[in-house]
C-alpha cells in the first residue's frame, strides 16, 4: 500500500473511533507515556496540540509542570522549518499554521538538548518506529539535528506492519499505545514491549486462535451486546470471578494429591513450580482470553514509579507487624516457629546451602507472590471494580482468605489482602502488591520463625506486644500519610480514575451482597468449609 492509500486509510480508521472510547484511550495513552523512563528522566517535553482527531495528550502538560518539567509547542516557521517554543501557565495558544494551535511570538524558545523528550504525532506507526505523517516532512527535518529522545503516540488499532520508508524519513526510539510502551529496532523482531506485555501479547495471540470456538461459544454470556440497564451491566462479569476462584480452589486441593508422591527431594522443587504456574498462571491467562482483549488492558501490568516506594516500605511494615499482632490474638503466634507450609500443603525446607535457598526463595516466596497477586488482585479487582473499588478490596481479599482453607489464617489473611489491595490502588500498579507478597513471604520464610521464638521466651510479652501496636500504627499512619499525597499528585495530573464509580458508604453492604449474588458462590463455600474443617482433624 502507498504512503497515500495508507493515509487515507488511517484517517477513516481514526474517525471511526467513538467519542467516549478516543477519550479513554487517550487517557490511557496518557498514563502510558507518563510512566516511561523516557518522560521521567526528561527535563523538557515537547508536545503538540490535537486537530482533527488526533490523540489528545495534552493532560501530559499538567503532569509535566507539576513535575517541575519545561513543555514546548511545535511553530511552523516560513522556510519549511519546525521550532519549539515554551508558553508560561496560563499562556493560551493561538491557531498557526494548517490551523495547529501554537504558542504566541512572545513565548521562548525551548531547551533542546539530549535530556529532552519529543512526542511526535502521526496517523500510524510500525514496530520499527517508521511514522506515517501528513505529508509535509516538518518533523523529519526537525529530528535531523535533535539529539534528545523520540517517541510516537498512536492507537494500537492504527499500528501498521509495515510503513513505506523514504531516505529522509526518521524513525521513533519508542511507540506508545494504549496497550504498551515498544522500544523500536530496525529489526522488528527484536523491538521489545515494556515489562513483557510484547510476550504475553504473543501468548495470549496463540490462545485466542485455539480459544475461538469456545468464545463463540460462550461469548453471548461473557459479552452481550444488547443494552443493559447500567446497574446491571456494571456487574455482570463478576458473576464468572468466582468460577475463576473455583477452578484455582478444585486444582489446589487435586495438588494435594500430587504433593504425596514427591518422595525425591531432588524433585520437589520444580513440583511445586510447575504446580502454581498450573493452579494459578494458566488459568489466568484462560480467564483473560475468554473476557476479551480489552480486558488485559485492565490488570495493571506496569512499573512501581520511584515515590511510591516509601509508601510500599510502609504498608510492608504494617503487614508484618498486623500479621504479628493478629498472630498474638489468635493464639497461634507460638506455632509461627516451624516450617514455612505452603497452602497447608508444601512444606519449605533447606539445607542450608546457597542453591538450596535459592530454589525455597522461588518455589515458596517470589512464585506465590506472582501468582496469588496475577489472580487474586490484578484480575478481581478489575473485574469487581465498577461496583466501587470498596467492593473490589473486599470481596477479593474475602477469596483471597479463603485461598489457604485455614480458620485460623483466616483473619490474617483477610487483612493482608485488603492492604495488599490498596497498595495496588494507590500505586495504580499490580507490580506493588507483588513487590509487597515478595517480601512478607520472606520474612515468613526466615524472620518470623526467629522473632515468634523471641516472643514465647521474652521476660515481658506485653511489651513486646506494645511494641508491635505502636509500630504498627505509626507505619500505618506513614503509609496514609504518604498515600494522601500520592493521590494529591494524581488529582494535579489530572489522572484518570474512571474505572470505578463513585460510591456512598451506605451502598456498599448492598453491593457486595449483589456482587456474591451468583450460583457459582455456593461451590466455593463448600469447597472452602470442607477443607478449612478437614484441616482441623489433620
Amino acid at each position: 500500500m502507498t504512503k497515500q492509500a495508507l493515509r487515507a486509510e488511517c484517517k477513516r480508521r481514526r474517525a471511526a473511533i467513538p467519542a467516549e472510547g478516543k477519550k479513554r484511550l487517550d487517557q490511557l495513552i496518557c498514563r502510558r507515556i507518563a510512566e516511561t523512563d523516557a518522560f521521567q528522566k526528561a527535563e523538557t517535553v515537547l508536545i503538540y496540540a490535537p486537530v482533527r482527531g488526533e490523540i489528545d495528550l495534552l493532560p501530559l502538560v499538567a503532569i509535566c509542570r507539576s513535575l517541575g518539567k519545561e513543555v514546548g509547542f511545535p511553530v511552523s516557521l516560513e522556510d519549511g522549518s519546525l521550532a519549539f517554543r515554551s508558553p508560561a501557565p496560563g499562556e493560551a495558544l493561538e491557531t498557526g499554521a494548517y490551523g495547529i494551535p501554537e504558542p504566541p511570538p512572545t513565548a521562548k524558545s525551548s531547551t533542546l538538548n539530549e535530556k529532552t523528550l519529543c512526542i511526535l504525532p502521526g496517523l500510524s506507526f510500525d514496530a520499527k518506529g517508521n511514522r506515517l505523517g501528513y505529508g509535509k516532512g516538518y518533523y523529519d527535518r526537525f529530528l535531523e539535528n535533535f539529539s534528545g529522545v523520540t517517541l510516537g503516540a498512536v492507537y494500537e488499532k492504527l499500528m501498521t506492519d509495515e510503513i513505506p520508508t523514504e531516505a529522509h524519513d526518521k524513525r521513533v526510539d519508542l511507540v506508545v499505545h494504549e496497550r504498551g510502551v515498544l522500544q523500536c529496532s530496525a529489526d522488528p523482531a527484536t523491538a521489545k514491549s515494556t515489562y513483557g506485555q510484547r510476550i504475553l501479547t504473543r501468548i495470549q495471540t496463540g490462545l485466542y486462535q485455539r480459544l475461538t470456538p469456545l468464545r463463540k461459544l460462550i461469548g453471548r454470556q461473557l459479552h452481550p451486546q444488547a443494552p443493559a440497564p447500567a446497574a446491571a451491566s456494571a456487574i455482570r462479569p463478576q458473576k464468572w470471578a468466582p468460577a475463576l476462584v473455583l477452578t484455582t480452589f478444585v486444582l489446589l486441593i487435586l495438588s494435594r494429591l500430587i504433593d504425596r508422591q514427591l518422595t525425591r527431594r531432588d524433585g520437589e522443587y520444580i513440583a511445586v513450580v510447575l504446580l502454581q504456574i498450573f493452579i494459578f498462571v494458566l488459568p489466568a491467562i484462560l480467564y483473560t482470553q475468554l473476557r476479551g482483549d480489552d480486558f488485559s488492558q485492565r490488570i495493571r501490568m506496569r512499573p512501581i514509579r520511584p515515590q511510591h516506594l516509601w509508601f510500599c516500605f510502609c504498608w510492608l511494615a504494617v503487614m508484618i507487624t498486623a500479621g504479628l499482632l493478629i498472630g498474638i490474638l489468635t493464639g497461634g503466634i507460638a506455632s509461627m516457629n516451624g516450617n514455612f507450609t505452603l497452602y497447608n500443603t508444601f512444606i519449605a525446607r533447606t539445607n542450608g546451602s546457597v542453591w538450596d535457598t535459592a530454589y525455597v526463595i522461588l518455589a515458596y516466596a517470589l512464585l506465590p507472590a506472582f501468582c496469588e497477586e496475577l489472580v487474586y488482585r490484578s484480575i478481581l479487582c478489575a473485574e469487581y471494580e465498577s461496583t466501587g473499588t470498596g467492593v473490589s478490596v473486599l470481596v477479593s481479599s474475602l477469596f483471597f482468605a479463603m485461598l489457604h482453607f485455614s480458620f485460623s489464617r483466616f483473619p490474617t489473611d483477610l487483612l493482608l489482602g485488603i492492604l495488599l489491595a490498596t497498595a495496588m490502588y494507590v500505586t495504580r500498579s499490580t507490580l506493588a502488591p507483588i513487590l509487597l507478597h515478595l517480601c512478607y513471604n520472606l520474612f515468613c520464610l526466615f524472620g518470623q520463625p526467629y522473632l515468634s521464638a523471641f516472643y514465647v521466651n521474652a521476660g515481658s510479652r506485653e511489651i513486646f506486644t506494645f511494641c508491635l501496636v505502636v509500630l504498627m500504627l505509626l507505619f500505618a499512619a506513614f503509609g496514609t500519610g504518604e498515600a494522601r499525597k500520592i493521590y494529591h499528585l494524581y488529582a494535579i495530573s489530572n489522572t484518570s480514575s474512571d474505572y470505578t464509580e463513585s460510591v456512598h458508604l451506605r451502598e456498599y453492604p448492598k453491593r457486595i451482597l449483589t456482587a456474591l449474588k451468583t450460583p457459582v458462590i455456593l461451590p466455593v463455600v463448600l469447597v472452602w468449609l470442607v477443607m478449612a474443617i478437614s484441616d482441623l482433624f489433620v
